[in-house]
């Protein structure tokens, strides 16, 4: 009875077709896989082998799950210590996804593993790359992009150290089916024409170079109608003389129009954003992230850049919530439902509590009005314990939560932060918490 219950099941599996066990297995991949089968940051490939268990149950599956990689976004994974020559000799001839994070440099025949898997190009699906190993190593690597990629679908290069090398994609690198490209400290333009697929597009620490000129960004842009994600940031920042002889040199000509753009993310210099923002059209536009260039840059006028994100002169939020971190604080502001206006985030660095609460009082009273009807007000504490416990910090606190003369809820996140709030909200000097919060009624 035994041997014939074992049969029952082995008849159960093996009376599913092929077609309905490959359902199956199309089912078994992780969440991560659902979209484009790229995975949101590098170092997180693990997921990308789910198939391979599934592979050795038998003979059957392993075929079956072989031939069908399109279907199931199967790939093979070369990372750091994967013998890549003996998988590329010995398996078949799968999609490949180059992925390291190493912040020690390449392990032994790590590089030579990547210019191997390079030489493939027609399989290669993802590249992705936060390392930090000599500049000659991420040379080599970077000049073996120099081929058509067309099955490449994400591209991220992150260097770990800071050297201003101020790279360039070989102009002979081409990725018609590309969809997020991410580099860090590149030159811009990149060396090649971007495609016009593109979803995500993130150029970060871009090198002080007359070559990215708010005309080439402008120019850029309008090829990109499929963009929904853009993140640019300058470090060390260009200055508003060195942006202002470029748009004197050449005036700004071209209008981009971004469909299907989401969210904006800036850091750099006034001048830059202030000629940028008013020449690109974003109807579907959620969240736009504005860095000022320093802390203390108190020329960065969020007036200035609130006017050309909401296309109004007066723009009014109904919820904001206030993010203290060690490094920096985040102001996010959400507009009044129904306005179709995005949110808009300022992030204000500050290594201390001190410095950052202080800046963003900075940001506000520039802000003056726009926080008059907010009803919502959260505040978020990130920092470790002890940051909150300056009384010098009192008169920021009430100037800050002065601007929110109508906020009817308030939620503070943090218990180091709720203790500071209590206290600040305590009568002193002959003032109330009625007076600071008139209409608060949650706390």
């Amino acid at each position: 009875m035994i041997h014939g219950g074992t049969n029952r099941r082995r008849t159960c599996i093996d009376i599913l077709d092929d077609d309905s066990l490959l359902y199956v297995f199309y089912h078994c991949r992780p969440p991560i896989l659902s979209k484009e089968g790229i995975s949101p940051r590098t170092g997180e490939c693990e997921s990308e082998t789910w198939w391979c268990q599934l592979a050795w149950v038998c003979r059957r599956w392993r075929r079956l799950i072989l031939a069908s990689p399109s279907y199931l976004g199967i790939s093979l994974v070369c990372r750091p210590g994967t013998p890549v020559a003996d998988m590329l000799a010995h398996l078949p001839p799968l999609p490949l996804i180059i992925d390291y994070f190493q912040s020690g440099g390449f392990a032994a025949g790590d590089e030579e593993g990547i210019l191997l898997a390079l030489k493939h190009h027609d399989r290669v699906r993802r590249i992705s790359l936060e390392v930090e190993v000599p500049v000659s190593s991420l040379e080599r690597v970077i000049a073996a992009i120099d081929k058509e990629f067309p099955m490449l679908e994400y591209l991220s290069i992150f260097p770990l150290f800071m050297s201003y090398s101020n790279w360039s994609i070989p102009s002979t690198f081409c990725a018609p089916q590309l969809r997020r490209l991410e580099l860090i400290e590149f030159a811009f333009p990149i060396g090649c024409p971007l495609p016009a697929g593109l979803v995500t597009l993130s150029l970060e620490w871009i090198h002080p170079s007359a070559d990215f000129g708010p005309n080439e960004l402008l120019q850029q842009l309008s090829l990109l109608p499929q963009l929904e994600t853009l993140s640019i940031t300058f470090d060390p920042p260009h200055s508003d003389q060195d942006v202002e002889g470029q748009l004197l040199q050449t005036p700004l000509s071209t209008h981009a129009i971004l469909p299907s753009l989401r969210s904006f993310m800036f850091k750099g210099p006034l001048s830059y954003i202030k000629s940028v923002l008013p020449r690109i059209t974003m109807p579907l536009l959620k969240v736009a992230e504005i860095m000022p260039p320093t802390s203390h840059n108190l020329a960065f006028s969020f007036p200035l850049v609130l006017q050309f994100v909401y296309k109004t002169e007066n723009p009014r939020f109904r919820d904001v919530r206030v993010t203290f971190d060690v490094s920096f604080v985040v102001v996010t502001m959400y507009p009044h439902e129904g306005t179709g206006m995005p949110a808009l985030r300022m992030r204000n660095v500050g290594r201390v509590i001190r410095m950052g609460l202080g800046s963003t009082v900075k940001r506000f009273r520039e802000m003056g009005p726009v926080f008059s009807e907010v009803e919502l007000l959260t505040l978020e504490d990130k920092t470790p314990s002890g940051l909150h416990k300056h009384d010098s910090i009192r008169t920021d606190w009430h100037e800050l939560l002065g601007f929110f003369n109508k906020v009817r809820t308030l939620h503070v996140a943090g218990g180091d932060l709720i203790e500071q709030l209590s206290h600040v909200l305590q009568p002193h000097d002959g003032e109330s918490a009625i007076e600071l919060l008139p209409t608060l009624s949650v706390f």
